[in-house]
C-alpha cells in the first residue's frame, strides 16, 4: 500500500474513533448544558459521516472500484465538510451572547450554506459527483463544485473577520476551538471540542461548587446556636434588675454581633481579616458578659493585610466555647495568632477545652466542613485540626498569597 494511502486512511480511522467518542461523551455526562450538548451531538455525528465516507471511499478505490458507491461516499464527505461552516457561526455567535436569528452573519452563512449545498446536488446530478467518466481522456468543467469551493472559502473569509471582530469577547479557549475549525485537520478539530465539552463540564461543576457554597455561606445564620441566642436573652433579661449597665452592654454587644453576621451572610467574595476579627470580638464580647471569668481571651494578631472568606474565624471560636465552657472545670483560655510566612498567612485558634474529634454528637462538624469548603475554592486555602499540647484543641488556617 501506498504510504500517502496509509496516511489518509490513517488519519480517517483516527477522525473516526474520536467522532464516536465524542458522540458518547454527551450521553455519558448527562450534566451539561442542553444547547452544548444536543451542538456537540450534531457536529459529532457530521465528523464521523465525514470520516467514515472518507474512509469506506478510500477503501472502494483501492479494492472494490464501485463508482456509484465512491459518488455517494463523496456526497457525503462534502455534505458534511460544508456543515463546518454554519457550524463554525453557530458556536461564535452562541460563545458571544449573540441573537441567533437576529444576526446578520447567521443570515448570511446560511444563505452561502444552501448555494454550497445546492451546487453540491446539481453537480451530482450532471457529474456524478466528483467523478468523471471520459473515454477520450479530457477532463470536463466542473462548474458546481466551483461555485460550492467559492461559497465555502467565502465562508470561511466571513468566519475569520467575525472571529477577529469579536475576540475579545471569546476566551482564550474558545479562540483556540475556532482555530482549529479554520486550521487543523478533522481529528485536531474533534479533539478540540471534546476538550471544550470536558472543559465546559468541569466549568458547570465548579460553578455548582461555588453556588453551593454560597448557599452555604447564605445559610450559616441559621446555624447559630439556638441556645446562644436563647441564653443571651436570657442573661440580659436577668442582667436588667441586677445591673442595668452590664444588661445594655450586652444588648449592644449582642446587636453588633448580629449586625455584623447578617453582613457577612450578604457577602459574596472575600472579606478584609480585619472586619472578621471585628465579627469574632463582636461575639466573644458577649460571651464573656456571660461566663464572666471562665472565658479568657487572647488576640495577638500583628498581621491583617489579607482576605478570607467571611464567617471564617468566629464560627471556629464559637465552636471552642460551645465544646470547652464548663463551669465545673478551669476557665476556657481561647487565642487567635496570625502569621506571615514566607508565601500566605497562617491563622492559629486554639483553646484549652477538653477538645473533640471529628464527630458531635453523632454528626461531623458542619460548621467546620462548610469553613473548609470555602477556604479551598475562595482562596486556595487548607484547613486542619490538632491536638493542642496540655490539652484542647488547635485548629490551623493557611491561605496562600494571591500571587501563589
Amino acid at each position: 500500500m501506498d504510504i500517502s494511502v496509509l496516511y489518509s486512511s490513517t488519519v480517517d480511522l483516527t477522525a473516526l474513533l474520536l467522532g464516536v467518542m465524542g458522540m458518547l461523551i454527551p450521553l455519558i455526562v448527562r450534566d451539561t448544558d442542553k444547547w452544548w450538548r444536543n451542538y456537540c451531538v450534531f457536529f459529532f455525528i457530521a465528523m464521523t459521516l465525514k470520516s467514515a465516507s472518507s474512509l469506506i471511499s478510500l477503501i472502494s478505490v483501492i479494492y472494490w472500484n464501485n463508482v456509484p458507491l465512491e459518488t455517494a461516499l463523496n456526497f457525503i464527505n462534502a455534505l458534511c465538510s460544508s456543515a463546518i461552516i454554519p457550524m463554525l457561526t453557530l458556536y461564535i455567535l452562541h460563545c458571544c451572547s449573540e441573537d441567533l436569528w437576529k444576526s446578520h452573519l447567521w443570515r448570511v452563512i446560511l444563505i452561502l450554506w444552501g448555494i454550497g449545498f445546492a451546487a453540491l446536488i446539481a453537480d451530482l446530478l450532471t457529474n456524478m459527483f466528483f467523478y468523471i467518466p471520459s473515454s477520450d481522456g479530457t477532463v470536463k468543467p466542473r462548474y458546481f463544485v466551483l461555485v460550492y469551493l467559492s461559497v465555502t472559502v467565502t465562508g470561511l473569509i466571513i468566519n475569520v473577520i467575525a472571529l477577529i471582530r469579536r475576540r475579545k469577547k471569546l476566551s482564550r479557549m474558545q479562540i483556540i476551538v475556532i482555530l482549529c475549525y479554520l486550521l487543523a485537520p478533522v481529528s485536531l478539530m474533534i479533539l478540540a471540542v471534546e476538550l471544550m465539552l470536558f472543559a465546559d463540564q468541569g466549568k458547570r461543576y465548579l460553578d455548582q461548587k461555588a453556588e453551593l457554597a454560597k448557599q452555604k455561606a447564605s445559610n450559616a445564620v441559621l446555624q447559630m446556636r439556638p441556645h446562644f441566642i436563647y441564653n443571651t436573652m436570657t442573661s440580659i433579661y436577668y442582667l436588667i434588675e441586677q445591673d442595668a449597665d452590664k444588661a445594655q452592654q450586652v444588648t449592644l454587644n449582642f446587636t453588633d454581633y448580629l449586625r455584623r453576621n447578617f453582613t457577612a451572610i450578604a457577602k459574596e467574595g472575600t472579606v478584609p481579616f480585619s472586619a472578621e476579627l471585628e465579627h469574632t470580638k463582636a461575639y466573644l464580647s458577649v460571651e464573656q458578659m456571660r461566663f464572666d471569668d471562665k472565658l479568657l481571651i487572647e488576640l495577638d494578631t500583628p498581621y491583617t493585610d489579607f482576605r478570607l472568606p467571611p464567617l471564617t474565624i468566629q464560627p471556629i471560636v464559637e465552636n471552642a466555647v460551645k465544646h470547652g465552657i464548663d463551669p465545673d472545670l478551669d476557665p476556657l483560655h481561647i487565642a487567635v495568632h496570625t502569621k506571615k510566612l514566607k508565601n500566605g498567612t497562617e491563622i492559629i485558634v486554639e483553646d484549652t477545652g477538653p477538645g473533640f474529634g471529628v464527630i458531635d454528637s453523632g454528626h461531623p462538624h458542619t460548621a467546620l466542613s462548610n469553613i473548609q469548603e470555602r477556604l479551598e475554592m475562595m482562596c486556595r486555602g487548607t484547613l486542619t485540626i490538632s491536638e493542642r499540647d496540655g490539652g484542647g484543641t488547635v485548629v490551623r488556617l493557611y491561605i496562600p498569597d494571591k500571587k501563589q
